[in-house]
């Protein structure tokens, strides 16, 4: 804009000497001027030429003025962007939490284990390796956006599809994501029956620059809340509509491990 103006103003002020010059070589070919008429001519061009010298102090000036501006500036949006970002990690009641899902089916302990069976056939309270036949082979280690996993393989290409599209609306959040685990073939804490998901290589627990989620106390960090959008669109079930709530925990729905088997990309016990 203030470029814009300043060639503005010279185009104005250089505007007059060419149309003196204009009638000098196309009107007034055939006759010459007269004394009267040169030196007045001239007298305008003397002032034309201080007014742009003064013009030409004005934009020095005026460039000074923005370099300081952009110095200043830069600081100011650098602790503007800083408070921005700190809002991620803020802790936010969960709105409605029970309907955050809606659409979507929780992969349960016993849905997983009737299509795939169990994914070890001694499972404990702690991680220990897959050995389910059926699912070992599609279990894979890549970076996926800013995080390493440990997954099935279509879980991993799924939440590529996630961290994608995180990235180019949230760039802010997607640098601060960070993981509290993927594959961990075990029962669920405090159960001897349940296995969970994360022992199928279906799940994936997030925070927020590294700050984990008290369970069970009906809050989570914004940025949970945001990433929780891009997940259901991608059919991904948050923990955060379990009955005690678990909002780092991400799921693959139901919906979406039928849709893998009935594309072959997944295989299945039945």
């Amino acid at each position: 804009m203030k470029l814009a103006n300043i060639l503005l103003a010279v185009a104005i002020i250089l505007a007059p000497a060419g149309w003196y010059l204009a009638y000098f070589l196309f009107f007034s070919i055939n006759s010459y001027p007269t004394r009267e008429e040169f030196v007045s001519q001239q007298e305008k061009l003397t002032a034309l030429t201080i007014d742009f010298n003064s013009l030409q102090q004005q934009i020095t000036a005026q460039g000074q003025r923005a370099a300081d501006a952009q110095t200043t500036t830069y600081s100011d949006n650098t602790e503007e962007t800083n408070g921005l970002v700190d809002i991620y990690t803020q802790v936010v009641n969960i709105a409605n939490r029970r309907e955050v899902n809606a659409g979507l089916t929780n992969s349960s302990s016993s849905y997983l284990v009737g299509v795939f069976g169990p994914p070890r056939q001694d499972l404990t309270q702690d991680c220990q390796a897959m050995t389910n036949p059926i699912l070992k082979d599609l279990v894979v280690t890549r970076d996926v956006g800013p995080i390493r996993v440990t997954m099935l393989e279509p879980a991993i290409i799924s939440l590529q599809q996630i961290f994608k599209n995180v990235q180019v609306f949230e760039p802010e959040l997607y640098d601060r994501i960070s993981t509290a685990g993927s594959l961990c073939v075990r029962l669920i804490r405090g159960s001897e029956t349940s296995i969970s998901t994360h022992a199928y290589g279906l799940s994936v627990d997030l925070n927020i620059d590294g700050q984990l989620d008290n369970l069970g106390d009906g809050k989570t960090q914004l940025g949970l809340t945001i990433l929780a959008e891009f997940f259901k669109r991608e059919g991904w079930y948050w923990g955060a509509g379990f009955s005690r709530e678990d909002s780092m925990h991400f799921q693959v729905s139901r919906e979406k491990i039928e849709t893998w088997r009935r594309l072959g990309q997944i295989p299945s016990g039945n």
